[in-house]
């Protein structure tokens, strides 16, 4: 039962809710039911890697998880407790630090195999790409969705490429192109720049000699895709919308003192009046206490947020926390260091380290025992 649970209970869950997916031709409205399944699976998994699964006592780690778990509490106490904040509010706003807490129970556990890993990452991709060009095709979409919106689930297929291309580069280009593909029928300008990390690091690692020539070229070709992006989206609301969360962002901050950058805003405290009045289109991301107040997610862009709400100081204190996990469950720096490129570029449009992507993409990077699978290809001489 255990077994099952850390090796094959993900995979199997995300396999099957990415086909029924494709099966339905699900749509963006439709997408909230596989996103409580999936925060459920990550629950669950992170609950039974803490009851079940042992591994030597990092100190460090530790240190972390106390610190987050008392920054939650005192947080929670103050803004829910104290100030009567709505408790789904508070929860909105602090989900990359609960993310972070539960992620704390994963480090240095490997508890997936990497081969089926890999195997699913295969059929993950079939399911993207047959589902978006469907999408495409039958005009079903204009923003098609196995799970989430786009810009929110592509996180995790480049995720899993970096944990692909850290056990075997056998037909890497092959992966990259169909990445491409999908990414372009994504229409996501966002996803556009995290493919382009992903590019400029395989051309590095695998090019170490000749990959500065190769930049030109590949520079022509994302070129040619940025143009083809922003011209089927030239004019949408979307290009508004980013300028004028700038506009409510610069209004909420331009009086704030040193600290308040540092620390950000007083815990759950709601943007002013004017600024949820400009912000009134997006109704479905006000308070949930239903009473027409809004907070920082009206803005969208997790690094507006992080700032007005944590400040600095937590944008970084994420950031760290991020890399000390993962540094701690073995993986290589540069493939952490283009991971939070990839997380950080994400939370210029959306909401990077709130984004349940982001934490199901360090399930995979924490737990995947790569090193079995790198000894078997190695030792086999027709796998290469």
């Amino acid at each position: 039962m255990r077994a099952f649970i850390f090796t094959k209970l993900f995979i199997i869950v995300m396999g099957g809710m990415g086909i029924i997916s494709l099966a339905l031709l699900l749509v963006r409205k439709q997408a909230d039911p596989m996103l409580t399944g999936l925060e459920s699976l990550l629950v669950v998994y992170c609950g039974a890697a803490f009851l079940w699964a042992r591994s030597k006592r990092i100190d460090s780690v530790m240190i972390l998880q106390g610190s987050l778990a008392l920054y939650l509490i005192c947080s929670w106490l103050y803004a829910v407790v104290y100030r009567q904040a709505n408790v789904l509010d508070f929860l909105m706003i602090y989900k990359s630090f609960v993310y972070l807490f539960l992620l704390t129970f994963l480090t240095d556990k490997r508890l997936m195999t990497a081969r089926s890993v890999v195997n699913f990452y295969t059929v993950l991709l079939g399911i993207f790409f047959f589902k978006y060009l469907l999408a495409f095709v039958l005009g079903t979409d204009d923003r098609p969705i196995v799970y989430e919106e786009n810009n929110f689930e592509l996180m995790l297929l480049y995720a899993l490429f970096l944990v692909r291309y850290s056990i075997t580069s056998e037909r890497y280009l092959l992966i990259m192109a169909v990445l491409a593909v999908i990414t372009l029928l994504s229409l996501s300008r966002s996803s556009l720049l995290m493919y382009s990390v992903l590019v400029l690091y395989v051309f590095i690692k695998s090019f170490p000699k000749t990959w500065v020539f190769m930049v030109p070229v590949a520079s022509v070709i994302l070129g040619l895709a940025i143009y083809y992006i922003f011209s089927q989206r030239s004019g949408s609301l979307e290009e508004i919308d980013r300028y004028k969360f700038m506009l409510v962002f610069w209004s909420e901050v331009k009086g704030w003192n040193a600290w308040q950058w540092l620390a950000g805003n007083e815990r759950i405290t709601p943007l002013s009046y004017y600024s949820c009045a400009d912000m009134s289109y997006f109704k479905r991301l006000f308070s949930y206490s239903g009473d027409g107040t809004c907070y920082s997610v009206v803005l969208h862009s997790f690094l507006l947020r992080v700032i007005l709400d944590h400040g600095l100081l937590g944008l970084v204190f994420i950031i760290y926390a991020t890399w000390l996990m993962l540094r701690k469950s073995g993986m290589q720096k540069d493939a952490i260091l283009v991971f939070i490129a990839i997380v950080v570029i994400n939370g210029l449009s959306v909401s990077s380290f709130n984004n349940l992507f982001f934490a199901i993409s360090m399930v995979f990077l924490m737990t995947t025992n790569v090193t079995m699978l790198k000894r078997d290809i190695n030792a086999d001489p027709e796998s290469g």
